[in-house]
């Protein structure tokens, strides 16, 4: 497993190079999320009902569906949900699920039943007994509860947590994709702050956002530092825990783009100049593979004005980069974009943002001359309203068919032969153009002028030898 980084001494100084500063210009952050995609809600609040995460987790699928689900209230709160639909929207292995169901019929919140032809499990929620458990739990929950009124319910309810069930497929579970989704959103916030991307990693503070006890906020801290994409320090006096996820890794590990020996680099921490013990780890919380903890001389500052990456000498203005490591430096070029595969000739839809486009950018590399039939058959369906996730999203699944020899273009061939029309009565524009100011620039030419001159002159010669005819025929 990689190491985890830890620090315990005084911050740098204003000149100086901090190692916990990434070293990439362009911002992974944005990509990230736009490759993400739509999330799910998860309620803190239904783990105190639940006593398990996974079980909320389910429970909070379930609410969704009553409430959006197509044709449910005609159904009398019946919904159809397969093993893979669950595992596909809450990254649930059909074993958890099968817990969590379990878990949820005993507090007589879900009911199953097989019903159709042919017989298909359905779930119905028990809207009356979960108001209830609510409502023991917090006093100021209301007792009837109009699963229609959005703000009845969010009072229920309370604060929820957005969930991306992608992470829970790169963290090798629900608790560290539910960690990490949550670390994002608290990442996010120190970014828009322009703050360090450090946040705090107290256990105290994962129980009460995500409801994850201290032994699986453990496993989901060691499956995250395993994979490259989380680090954990010690900062001010008394020493406390702060984390950070390195937005690189996670971006190649999104992309399935990272190099060969990538997971095992992004773990690579500086040299060890220390050996930290268990008086260094936060009062409560579980050590973790101390022997692997190093320590690093200057430690993160959560609260001091974030930096651009690039730095500077005090004997020149030239920009010195700090050396990139094989992540680092994999995302860094990844970001650029490379014209070679796939890069810079790609028209995208009008209606993407320009962070979708840069995800859908590194989602094509490896499509080729693919790449732009993909990008046509998007724009078709964006402007068909053929798209309810996200653009990036749904050109993921137009990869995943073109890659699995499935894929047959239907709206892109007519977005490809409008572009080429407008292209062809653009070059003729231009051609018209070119021409205008080839011919105003040769009216401009001394020689031009000289022959306007003469013309004019042998027209006036003409007219007055026409005069003088026209007088000396006249009778007097």
């Amino acid at each position: 497993m990689g190491a985890l980084i830890v620090a315990n001494q005084p911050g740098t100084a204003a000149g100086e190079a901090s190692p916990w500063e990434s070293p990439t210009h362009a911002d992974p952050l944005p990509i990230i999320l736009s490759l993400l995609g739509r999330h799910i809600a998860f309620h803190r609040r239904l783990v105190d009902v639940t006593d398990s995460v996974k079980a909320a987790l389910l429970l909070s699928q379930s609410i969704y569906w009553t409430r959006r689900g197509r044709d449910v209230v005609q159904n009398g709160g019946w919904f159809h949900k397969t093993t893979e639909q669950w595992a596909w929207e809450t990254g649930l292995t059909p074993k958890e699920q099968r817990i969590a169901r379990d878990a949820l019929k005993n507090l007589a919140l879900v009911d199953e039943r097989r019903m159709g032809v042919p017989p298909r499990v359905h779930f119905r929620l028990q809207t009356e007994q979960l108001g209830n458990c609510l409502s023991d739990q917090n006093a100021a929950a209301p007792r009837s509860v109009n699963w229609q009124d959005a703000v009845m319910v969010a009072k229920m309810l309370g604060p929820s947590v957005a969930y991306h069930r992608t992470l829970a497929g790169i963290g090798g579970g629900v608790h560290a994709g539910l960690m990490l989704s949550r670390a994002l959103y608290r990442t996010r916030l120190q970014i828009a702050r322009r703050h360090h991307a450090w946040i705090t990693s107290a256990a105290a503070r994962w129980s009460e956002e995500i409801g994850l006890s201290r032994r699986e906020q453990e496993s989901a801290r060691l499956d995250l530092a395993r994979i490259g994409v989380w680090e954990e320090a010690l900062r001010g006096m008394p020493p406390r825990l702060v984390a950070r996820i390195r937005l690189d890794c996670l971006l190649s590990l999104l992309t399935g783009d990272a190099p060969a020996k990538a997971q095992d680099t992004c773990c690579d921490a500086a040299p060890v100049s220390g050996e930290a013990t268990s008086r260094f780890v936060q009062k409560g919380e579980i050590s973790m593979w101390q022997s692997h903890i190093q320590i690093l001389p200057f430690p993160p500052s959560q609260f001091c004005p974030f930096r651009h990456p690039s730095i500077y000498t005090k004997s020149t203005s030239e920009s010195v980069q700090p050396q990139l490591g094989a992540c680092e430096a994999h995302a860094a070029g990844t970001l650029a974009g490379d014209p070679d595969r796939g890069g810079g000739d790609l028209i995208f839809p009008q209606e993407m943002r320009p962070q979708e486009c840069a995800a859908a950018r590194m989602l094509l590399r490896s499509s080729g001359d693919q790449a732009q039939v993909l990008l046509d058959e998007l724009a078709g369906r964006l402007q068909a309203n053929g798209v309810r996730a996200s653009p990036v999203a749904y050109l993921r699944g137009l990869i995943a068919r073109a890659q699995a020899g499935t894929f047959l273009p239907e709206l892109g061939p007519r977005i490809a032969s409008e572009r080429s029309q407008r292209q062809k009565a653009a070059d003729q524009h231009r051609a018209r153009e070119a021409q205008e100011r080839r011919h105003e620039i040769e009216r401009a030419t001394p020689e031009y002028q000289a022959r306007v001159r003469a013309q004019r002159e042998r027209l006036i010669e003409l007219r007055d030898e026409m005069k003088q005819r026209m007088g000396a025929g006249r009778s007097p």
